[in-house]
């Protein structure tokens, strides 16, 4: 669904047809305050930087999780990120990764409502 756009700088603005057939006379003449609405600089574009940044590190961490290699290697991986996000010592990732088929995010959420119960 389209919105209707808003255009600030001319929203006082009118612009009169006084001849719509082709004619010697004059032009149609802009008021003042339209030219001068239209002089005023319009912002700079959000550029979306910083947002753009997260999803590019969350594809890369998303990358390093499913990169080609056994499935040793990715459920090592797995471990080591685990490990890094809980501070808890290997066995006790590994136990909880092998419960939940090696779902890392759920694997964290169970640890830490473990640890707090």
């Amino acid at each position: 669904m389209e919105q209707d756009l808003e255009y600030r700088n001319i929203l006082n603005c009118q612009v009169e047809v006084k001849n719509a057939v082709n004619t010697s006379q004059q032009p149609v003449k802009l008021p003042q305050e339209c030219w001068n609405a239209a002089s005023i600089p319009i912002p700079k574009l959000y550029d979306f930087a910083l947002e753009k940044s997260i999803l590019k590190k969350r594809a890369d961490v998303e990358q390093d999780l499913t990169s080609t290699g056994s499935r040793e290697d990715l459920q090592r991986n797995l471990m080591t990120k685990m490990k890094s996000v809980t501070k808890a010592k290997e066995e006790v990732c590994v136990s909880i990764l092998e419960n939940n088929n090696y779902d890392l995010k759920t694997s964290v959420e169970t640890y830490f409502q473990s640890s707090t119960a």
